[in-house]
């Protein structure tokens, strides 16, 4: 494993430790690429609504300003990238992209926390058996893809759903081969598999392996150490490799600016 594309700051309030530390620590594992992708600020309709697990919008000019002198700063030992992680919600897509275009922004990976949006949806990894909730996340995910602004799809099994085997592998079949008419990657998580979560779930990997669309690694990083985690990352390589998934090395990232 040579890049992760899928890092978190403390501005997220969810994350610990200095931008800097993240780097270092991405070239001690011999990284040559390293994308930062905290999780985007959003605007919503409801006032005095705040989702706790972002960054706020006003937080937005410090971040870019931080990661680019750190860009300059390691300019020939490392590439690194500026990204955001960023749900999908129609309504409100529109406005996010006009504020974060006005920033050098490299790239969106998509991570579909919440149906339709927080306030009037419900989160993703929340186990549910309602196949109606179930077809809604594939459908605004495969929404989000389909604009052309997002380079891969984070934790894809980030959706918990008890219900009918038969129409969760329904679901992974439908979404895997529109990704891979895309040509995007889907995202193997390295944080849920390191907390014992739901994710990356072994029934959608092995659906993975026999539609093939593209897949990378991602460390889904929080802290410094989860950037170059050995260990894990040698698991989750014999995962793949036992589903015969070879994950990418680098992923292509799409330009968002209009």
């Amino acid at each position: 494993m040579i890049a992760n594309y899928h890092t978190h700051t403390p501005r997220c309030n969810h994350a610990d430790g200095k931008e800097r530390r993240y780097v270092e620590r991405a070239l001690k594992g011999g990284f040559s690429e390293l994308g930062f992708s905290d999780h985007t600020p959003y605007f919503f309709d409801e006032p005095g609504y705040y989702s706790s697990f972002r960054m706020r919008p006003e937080q937005l000019p410090d971040y870019v300003e931080t990661l680019l002198a750190l860009r300059e700063e390691y300019r020939d030992r490392i590439r690194l990238f500026i990204g955001l992680e960023a749900e999908y919600y129609p309504k409100l897509f529109p406005r996010l992209l006009d504020y974060i275009r006005q920033f050098p922004l490299d790239y969106l990976i998509l991570g579909q926390h919440a149906l339709y949006n927080e306030t009037e949806g419900v989160f993703s990894p929340r186990p549910t058996d309602d196949a109606k909730l179930l077809d809604q996340y594939r459908n605004q995910s495969l929404e989000a893809l389909e604009t052309g602004l997002f380079s891969y799809f984070a934790h894809p099994d980030l959706f918990c759903f008890t219900g009918d085997p038969r129409a969760y592998e329904r679901h992974v079949r439908t979404l895997c081969r529109r990704v891979k008419e895309l040509d995007l990657p889907l995202e193997f998580n390295l944080l849920g598999r390191s907390e014992g979560k739901h994710y990356p779930d072994p029934v959608f990997w092995r659906i993975v392996a026999e539609e093939q669309p593209k897949v990378v690694i991602g460390c889904d990083a929080h802290n410094p150490a989860a950037v170059w985690n050995p260990a894990l990352i040698a698991e989750a390589e014999a995962v793949l490799s036992g589903f015969g998934i070879t994950p990418l090395q680098t992923v292509p990232l799409r330009p968002i600016r209009a």
